[in-house]
C-alpha cells in the first residue's frame, strides 16, 4: 500500500517535483565538477609546476666543502666526492617510485670556452634508462625543465658532442646554431672544437653555460661513471605538521603512515636509503610553493562545492514547503483515517528520496561533462570517468534532499486532521 502511495503521490505535482529534481541536479552536478577536477587538478597542477624546477637535491654525502655560485659547482674537476652513475637506476626502484617524473643527473668541469672562462655542464638530455627487462623510463633535461627554451635542437646523448651554449654566453661569443666552439678544460690542451645544437634560455646560471652530454663531460674530465649532483622533480602531497614530525618519536604505525605518505621529506629519505651515499635535500622554495597553490584550490574547491550544495538544500526546502501547504488537506485525511507521524514522515522522506536520488544521477552525468569540457579548456587534456564519485553524489543528493525536508516535514507533522475536516 504504501508503495502504491507513493507511485501515485510522485506521479502527481510533476512541475514541482521536476524543479525539486533540477535544483539537487544543479547542487550536484557543480559538486560532482569540483570533485572530479580535484581528483586529477591536484596532479596536472603538479606536473605542471614541475615544469618550474625541480623540489628535490641529491649530492654526495661524504662531499667536501662546495663552492656554489647560482647552483653550480666551481670546485675543480677532481676535488670532492661523487656518485656512481649506475646507481641513479635505484630512483624508479624506491616505493614512491611512480612519484619520480623526472631527475637528471649534472657534472660540472671548470673550462674555456674559446676565450670565455665557463662551467661545463655534463647532463642527460632526453635519457632511456633501463629499470628492468621489462621497464624503461624516459627521463632528462627535456623532461625536468619542460620551460627552458632552446633555439635550435637538442644535442643527443647517444655518444654526440653536440652541445647546447647558454643565451648570455653564446652573444658574448657571437655564435649559433651551427657554430663550432673549442672546449679546453684548466691545464690541458684545447678539446676538439664541438659543435652547438642549440642555444639555451634557462633563466639562471645556465645562460653563462655549456651543457654537454654526459659522457662527454665524463670523458674530457676523466671522471667516467662519477656525478656531482642529481636533480629530481616528483609529485609530491604538500607538507602538513605530520611530515615534519621528528622521525625518532613516532610510534612504528606513526612512523609506517610518514613513509607511506608522499611528502618531498619522506620520498628523500627512501632515496637516501636507496643510495646511502648521497645526501638528498628538499628545494623547500619550489615544495613550499606548490603546497600552497594546492591547498588554495583545495579550499577554493570546497568553498564552491558546499556554496551549490547549500543552494541546492535551500531550493528543495521551499520545493517542499510549498509542496506541504499543497497537501494540507491530503495529509489531514491520510492521518484521520489512521496514519500515524512515523507513516506520514516516512511517505514524505521516501518521496524526497526518489527526488534525491534521480538529481543525483542526473548531476554525476551532468557534472562528469562539465568537468571534462573545463578541464580540457584548462589543461588542454580531459579528465577521465571516476566512478567512484558516483556513490559520493548519489550520497550527497539524498543528504540534500532529506535536510531539506526537514523544515517542510515539521510543518506537515503538525497538520490536525480535525482541523483540516472541518475546513
Amino acid at each position: 500500500m504504501l508503495v502504491r502511495i507513493l507511485l501515485e503521490s510522485l506521479a502527481r505535482r510533476r512541475r514541482r517535483k521536476l524543479l525539486s529534481v533540477l535544483a539537487i541536479a544543479l547542487g550536484i552536478a557543480a559538486a560532482a565538477t569540483e570533485g572530479i577536477l580535484s581528483l586529477d587538478v591536484g596532479d596536472k597542477i603538479s606536473r605542471e609546476l614541475r615544469s618550474y624546477g625541480a623540489n628535490l637535491s641529491i649530492t654526495p654525502a661524504a662531499d667536501s666543502l662546495a663552492i656554489s655560485i647560482g647552483g653550480v659547482d666551481y670546485r675543480p674537476a677532481g676535488s670532492g666526492a661523487f656518485i656512481p652513475e649506475d646507481e641513479l637506476v635505484k630512483l624508479k626502484k624506491i616505493f614512491w617510485r611512480n612519484n619520480i617524473v623526472a631527475f637528471a643527473p649534472f657534472l660540472y668541469v671548470p673550462a674555456k670556452v674559446d676565450d670565455q672562462n665557463a662551467i661545463l655542464i655534463g647532463t642527460w638530455f632526453e635519457k632511456s634508462l633501463r629499470v628492468d627487462k621489462n621497464e624503461a623510463f624516459a627521463t632528462g633535461l627535456e623532461k625536468l625543465h619542460p620551460s627552458w627554451k632552446v633555439e635550435g635542437e637538442w644535442p643527443d646523448d647517444q655518444g654526440g658532442t653536440g652541445v647546447l651554449v647558454g643565451r648570455r654566453l653564446a652573444a658574448r661569443l657571437r655564435v649559433g646554431p651551427g657554430s663550432t666552439i673549442a672546449l679546453t678544460l684548466e691545464g690541458e690542451t684545447p678539446a676538439p672544437r664541438v659543435q652547438v645544437r642549440g642555444i639555451l634560455e634557462a633563466g639562471g646560471a645556465e645562460d653563462n653555460q655549456v651543457l654537454a652530454p654526459l659522457a662527454l663531460a665524463q670523458r674530457l674530465s676523466g671522471l667516467a661513471g662519477k656525478v656531482r649532483r642529481v636533480e629530481v622533480s616528483a609529485l609530491t602531497k604538500p607538507d602538513d605538521a605530520f611530515a615534519r614530525s621528528d622521525l625518532s618519536k613516532l610510534s612504528p604505525e606513526q612512523l609506517d603512515r610518514w613513509y607511506c605518505t608522499p611528502y618531498a621529506s619522506s620520498i628523500a629519505y627512501q632515496i637516501q636509503q636507496a643510495i646511502p651515499e648521497a645526501q638528498v635535500t628538499t628545494i623547500y622554495q619550489v615544495a613550499d610553493t606548490e603546497g600552497k597553490i594546492l591547498n588554495r584550490v583545495g579550499i577554493l574547491m570546497g568553498v564552491l562545492a558546499l556554496a551549490a550544495l547549500l543552494a541546492a538544500g535551500l531550493a528543495v526546502a521551499s520545493m517542499m514547503l510549498a509542496t506541504a501547504l499543497e497537501r494540507r488537506r491530503e495529509i489531514g485525511l491520510f492521518k484521520s483515517l489512521g496514519a500515524t507521524n512515523a507513516r506520514v514522515a516516512t511517505l514524505l522522506l521516501l518521496e524526497a528520496g526518489v527526488l534525491g536520488l534521480v538529481g543525483g544521477i542526473a548531476g554525476y552525468l551532468l557534472g562528469s561533462v562539465l568537468a571534462w569540457r573545463v578541464a580540457l579548456a584548462v589543461f588542454g587534456v580531459p579528465v577521465g570517468v571516476h566512478l567512484v564519485m558516483l556513490p559520493v553524489c548519489l550520497g550527497l543528493a539524498l543528504a540534500v534532499a532529506l535536510v531539506g525536508s526537514v523544515f517542510p516535514l515539521g510543518r506537515a507533522l503538525r497538520v490536525s486532521p480535525a482541523v483540516v475536516l472541518r475546513d
